[in-house]
C-alpha cells in the first residue's frame, strides 16, 4: 500500500501543478515540461520558495522509486512526511490560485 500512497501523494501535486498551469494558460501532459515550467517561472523568480521546487523534485523522484524500483523498500515514515509536504505544497499553491 506504500507504494500507491507514494503514487497518490506525487499525482496530488502534479495535478495541482497542473491547475496552477491552466491558471497561467500552460498546457502540457508532459511531466518534465511542468516541472521545468513550473521550476522556470515560479522558483527562479521567487513567487514561491525554492523549499516547494525541491519538495516537487523529491515526489517525483520518489514516486519513480516506487513504481519502477524493483528493489526499492518504502518506510512508512518516509510516506507521512511526503504526506505532510504535499499538503504543504497544494496548500500553497491553491492559495496562489485563488489569490491572483
Amino acid at each position: 500500500m506504500l507504494r500507491g500512497a507514494v503514487n497518490r501523494i506525487y499525482y496530488a501535486m502534479f495535478y495541482m501543478l497542473l491547475a496552477l498551469a491552466l491558471k497561467y494558460e500552460f498546457t502540457t501532459s508532459k511531466h518534465g515540461q511542468l516541472i521545468g515550467w513550473f521550476n522556470k517561472n515560479f522558483i527562479k523568480h521567487e513567487v514561491f520558495d525554492k523549499e516547494y521546487g525541491k519538495i516537487l523534485r523529491e515526489a517525483f523522484d520518489f514516486r519513480q522509486q516506487g513504481d519502477y524500483g524493483i528493489f526499492t523498500e518504502l518506510v512508512l515514515e518516509d510516506v507521512e512526511n511526503k504526506f505532510n509536504l504535499m499538503n504543504k505544497f497544494i496548500s500553497v499553491l491553491s492559495e496562489h490560485i485563488l489569490k491572483k
